[in-house]
């Protein structure tokens, strides 16, 4: 609900404030007192129109602001998920400086102009002869029709259904392989696994068996090292190690003779000579150890080559081979896994749409049957407001192929004024003033808690009078009981029928608009203006008082 309208330094507006109220609320005047610059300035506020031409005077910055009261929660969760909410408030501010620079704010927070129109949209639904009115989209034509049949727990079945469609066509995505692709997958990975399996071993094994094919592939060599050790040893060469020690051994048992205290080092001589013979020993049981076998280390060759060609394959080292068969099998079973969710997942989306098509069906059967006897209540209510010769109609397309949140329908209003116009869209409607009446009569049969919480009528009266005005104001206050309604009117029998009456006034001496709440007094001679001009008579007095009465 809008509560309070700031504006300065806009059109022909200095500076001005006024508290709104609940209920239906009228705006009057004189002609040229600036009444739809009201109506400019919330659309300004809520980013549309250019900001040339609207300011008063170029030295000075112009502010418009507006503040909502918000109960609608669909737009509570707009302003949460934009993080713009705060406390059931909403708070609109628009600021032009004097070098036209424009800024626009929700709750003190900076916004771009299409989120100000988009909140906006849902806040307030303007209705005028230049204004971009709600009832023009296709969309909300839909949602007019679906509010008069009632089928909100029907559409929230199929909202709830196509959401679970799409999270599991999500799924189906992220995997983006077919049934045959899955096939082929798992054939791969089979395969790359049988082959793994048969040549992989963990990284213990193979430098174990790295180092046996070292050994075998020098088998000759090293037992022709181990004899050169044996020779030096106790060999025939000059380098006979048990002969020099020997001999060795000789001279210090002459030195121990003659010195006793050498005993030691001959001791330790003797010591060398026992584990020279261990070590020849050693040699030559590690020499016949030595085995010379073609065959297995042709066999242990063919292992390496084919590990190698592995790990050429996958990139790896040889030792991580073992890594790559453990990966390769998680791959598998996850892909099997996969593959029986991909034929649940499809089961489950078929049987998803079957429901989802009992559900549209249904709907569409609902909108065909009760829209003819909406399309006769709208025209019928069309006439009592001065629109004789009016017919109404809503026009369903119904494609029952079509899998879409709000079922097979395309729905769209058309409408002809006379008996020899056609039946064309509302956007080819001429009169903004008839558009507006449409409106009106449209909301009274199909309002429900989720529409805008405000609704602003300008020239909703042209063109009509007596009678049929009483009618207008009494449906305007009708309305109010579910809305807020704000109204620009000329009419004395639709102002009558208001909770808040505010004048528009022009201030001469400095060329400026003035509003103004009016008590009941003033209320009553306004309303005499209306009825009979500048001098208030005191018929036109009493024809008032019976109007409010």
């Amino acid at each position: 609900m809008l509560s309070n309208i700031y504006i300065k330094n806009f059109a022909i507006i200095d500076e001005i404030e006024i508290d709104f109220f609940d209920n239906m609320s009228v705006l009057t005047g004189e002609t040229g007192a600036g009444k739809s610059i009201l109506i400019d300035a919330i659309n300004v506020v809520f980013g549309h129109k250019q900001t040339k031409k609207i300011i008063r005077d170029e030295k000075k910055d112009t502010e418009i602001i507006c503040s909502f009261n918000i109960n609608n929660e669909n737009v509570i969760k707009v302003l949460e998920d934009k993080d713009l909410y705060t406390d059931n408030q909403c708070i609109f501010r628009r600021k032009i400086n004097t070098k036209n620079i424009s800024k626009i704010y929700i709750n003190d927070k900076p916004v771009n102009s299409n989120t100000a129109k988009y909140v906006g949209s849902m806040i307030i639904d303007i209705h005028g002869q230049h204004e971009n009115q709600l009832i023009l989209s296709s969309e909300e034509q839909r949602n007019r029709v679906d509010n008069y049949i009632n089928i909100s727990k029907e559409k929230e079945d199929v909202k709830n259904i196509l959401s679970q469609i799409s999270s599991l066509e999500k799924e189906l995505a992220d995997n983006k392989i077919s049934k045959n692709e899955y096939e082929d997958k798992i054939s791969l990975l089979d395969f790359e696994i049988n082959e793994l399996q048969e040549e992989t071993i963990d990284s213990k094994s193979y430098d174990k068996l790295s180092e046996e094919f070292s050994k075998l592939n020098n088998s000759e060599q090293l037992i022709n090292k181990a004899k050169e050790c044996l020779n030096i040893i106790d060999g025939d060469g000059g380098y006979n190690i048990n002969l020099q020690l020997s001999q060795l051994n000789k001279i210090l048992e002459e030195i121990g003779k003659i010195d006793d205290s050498s005993s030691e080092i001959l001791n330790q001589n003797i010591i060398i000579m026992d584990q020279v013979k261990t070590l020849s020993k050693m040699i030559d049981k590690y020499s016949n150890a030595i085995d010379i076998d073609p065959e297995k280390l042709e066999i242990i060759n063919n292992k390496i080559l084919s590990l190698n060609k592995l790990s050429r394959k996958y990139k790896v080292n040889e030792r991580d081979l073992n890594e790559i068969l453990n990966n390769k099998n998680s791959q598998l079973q996850k892909l099997k896994n996969n593959r029986e969710n991909f034929s649940k997942n499809i089961e489950e989306i078929n049987k998803l749409k079957e429901k989802y098509h009992k559900i549209a069906f249904k709907i569409s059967n609902l909108r065909k049957k009760n829209s003819k006897n909406l399309e006769s209540k709208i025209t019928d209510q069309l006439k009592d407001l001065g629109m004789n010769n009016c017919q109404f109609k809503i026009n369903i397309v119904t494609d029952e192929n079509l899998i879409k949140k709000d079922g097979y329908d395309k729905i769209s209003f058309l409408i002809k004024t006379n008996d020899k116009s056609k039946l064309l869209p509302l956007n080819e409607i001429a009169s903004g003033g008839e558009l507006s009446r449409l409106s009106l009569v449209i909301q009274l049969e199909t309002r429900s808690n989720d529409d805008c919480e405000t609704m602003i009528f300008d020239e909703i009266d042209t063109g009509i009078g007596g009678a049929t005005a009483e009618i207008l104001g009494q449906h305007l206050a009708n309305l109010a009981d579910k809305t807020q309604v704000l109204c620009v009117t000329h009419l004395a029998q639709v102002a009558a029928k208001s909770k808040h009456h505010y004048l528009v006034s022009k201030d001469k001496e400095i060329s400026s608009t003035r509003l103004e709440y009016l008590d009941n007094e003033s209320r009553v001679n306004e309303l005499a203006r209306m009825i009979g001009g500048v001098k208030l008579t005191e018929k036109a007095l009493q024809f008032a008082k019976e109007l409010i009465d």
